[in-house]
């Protein structure tokens, strides 16, 4: 040890060092502040006191008091809880651009969580976007070990593949295949709704998700070393979810057994589906009739309602409402580019003209009369409404309604969903241009696609918030587009007695939206289309993910 008037000289100098190393790190608040503190002390103390540092790998520069100063506590809740939580609030944490919003963290201490950690990660909407809502009570602080399961999870759930960089408590990273199973965040807030709403299927797929998510994470030695925890807690989570996985698998398959004997039951006993598809009057023709009721009923009968997941059973509860019961003083103007290739259209003449109806490709691109085809619906949503259905060797799958708009977003084919967007040049892009052909011996042109403009009852035109395109503009209408819902139909190629600058002119009068400048465009509310997009988007998830949710915790906001 150096001799008393060096360490006089010299302390100041290290508790300068210290506070300025401290607050260049922002996202270790509390601990750390009282660090700081204590430096402010040294600055003013006139006795002789000595200090150290120690550096933890992976983790922030700490100190040591060996004389004079005050002890410094580390909290559970202010230095792992809080820490935790305010890193997934950053600006960059939280914001992804101006359409889309990653998720964050808050923290709530209740009486108490009636769960085995003594925690849970409850998903919340607003229009902010999603909040992952850690509630944990005292039980939990007093034993930390309980704890660490659930904060590496919410902070790999607000992050991208790698978040050592930001967290102050975890490092790691997301395996590749696991990265895509949770590249939306919005996945995996309907999987604990389901969860929360007892869906077998979704307790098994989610006991398997965590087990894969938390392979390569690691609680920094810092804070392993303050909580007086094992280093290799998280390998001893891992075992333990392990260990619940064979039982919670056998009653997901029993559970989908069971229910899928009952829809057969049902189909088989009632023999409904073939007396539908015998009516005269098949589902394309109570579309172009604007029979809504009609429509209803159809596909509430060809709906698999029985093995549906909570939350894909309220959302065509949603979608069937909207289909029936349109709310015209909420409605979305939106644009899609036709070709004829993949989209075909229903046109019948009446007296007042033309009229167009439309549908999804799993409807169009199927075999039998369109009545028949719905029963593509059960086949297709289980072919794409489970994205990481091969990444855990189950025999049960998962079903969610995200995972099929993400898997619109990458192939549109067999879809379940019709695309558009707020964008006339989009559109445009897309649209099938005329083609040459020989009729009679004659050379004309004959159009290959046109742009459609609909105006539809907002909860059937969905922001596809999910979609790993984060700068694209991608609404998708569920199924069908009723006749009274077009606002136009440009068919064919634009020339220079109707150019696109005139259509884009048409809609913009007949809407009393400027499309022509769409990015700084503004609804009839004086909204912008992009602020529009991400509010109705998460608002439109809010009402998907609302399933009679059950209270699991008395509430006492930390």
């Amino acid at each position: 040890m150096r001799s008393h008037p060096f360490v006089k000289r010299t302390l100041p100098c290290l508790a300068v060092v210290l506070a300025v190393t401290v607050h260049s790190m922002p996202a270790h608040a509390g601990f750390f502040d009282k660090m700081v503190a204590a430096a402010a002390q040294i600055l003013n103390s006139s006795k002789s006191q000595t200090m150290k540092t120690a550096t933890y790998d992976g983790g922030p520069q700490v100190a040591t008091q060996t004389q004079g100063t005050p002890k410094v506590e580390f909290s559970v809740e202010t230095d792992f809880i809080n820490n935790i939580v305010k890193s997934t609030q950053s600006t960059n944490a939280y914001v992804s651009n101006a359409l889309r919003k990653t998720s964050r963290a808050v923290a709530e201490k209740v009486d108490f969580v009636n769960t085995e950690t003594h925690t849970e990660i409850i998903p919340e909407y607003t229009e902010k976007g999603l909040t992952f809502r850690l509630r944990y009570d005292e039980t939990a602080v007093k034993s930390p070990a309980l704890l660490v399961k659930d904060l590496a999870l919410i902070t790999m759930l607000t992050s991208t593949s790698s978040f050592g960089s930001h967290s102050p408590a975890f490092s790691g990273s997301l395996d590749n295949k696991i990265h895509a199973e949770v590249e939306s965040p919005h996945a995996v807030a309907e999987l604990l709704t389901n969860v929360r709403e007892g869906s077998p299927t979704a307790k098994a797929r989610w006991n398997a998700l965590q087990i894969d998510l938390l392979q390569n994470v690691e609680l920094k030695p810092l804070f392993v070393q303050e909580m007086k925890l094992n280093s290799n807690i998280i390998e001893e989570i891992r075992t333990e979810l392990k260990d619940h996985s064979e039982k919670l698998d056998a009653e997901a398959a029993q559970f989908a057994r069971k229910q899928q004997k009952a829809l057969d039951k049902w189909k088989s006993e009632t023999g409904s589906l073939d007396k539908l598809e015998a009516m005269q009057e098949k589902l394309d023709d109570l579309i172009l009739k604007n029979d809504r009721k009609g429509v209803r009923q159809l596909l509430e009968a060809y709906l698999p309602w029985a093995v549906m997941e909570p939350v894909e059973a309220n959302t065509w509860k949603i979608w069937l409402e909207a289909i029936e019961n349109p709310n015209h003083e909420k409605s979305t103007v939106a644009f899609r580019g036709l070709k004829y290739d993949t989209d075909k259209i229903q046109r019948r003449q009446t007296s007042q003209g033309e009229i167009f109806g439309f549908m999804s490709t799993v409807l169009t691109k199927n075999q039998g009369s369109y009545t028949r085809r719905l029963r593509s619906l059960s086949t297709n949503r289980e072919k794409n409404g489970d994205i990481g259905f091969a990444n855990h060797g189950s025999q049960v799958r998962s079903i969610k309604i995200t995972d099929q708009m993400t898997a619109h977003a990458k192939d549109p084919k067999a879809s379940s969903f019709i695309s558009f967007t707020y964008d006339p040049a989009i559109a445009f892009r897309f649209m099938g241009q005329n083609v040459t052909k020989e009729v009679k011996g004659e050379k004309v042109s004959v159009p290959y696609g046109g742009i459609l403009v609909v105006k539809m009852d907002s909860r059937r035109m969905i922001p596809n918030i999910p979609s790993m395109y984060s700068t694209e503009i991608e609404l998708l209408a569920p199924l069908i587009v009723f006749p009274d819902e077009v606002v136009t139909y440009k068919e064919g190629s634009f020339n220079k007695d109707y150019t696109y600058e005139m259509f884009v002119k048409d809609v913009s009068d007949k809407t009393k939206i400027n499309f022509s400048s769409w990015a700084a465009a503004k609804d009839t509310n004086d909204e912008g289309l992009k602020e529009r997009y991400n509010r109705e988007g998460h608002e439109f998830f809010k009402q998907m993910t609302e399933v009679n949710l059950k209270a699991m915790s008395c509430s006492k906001v930390f």
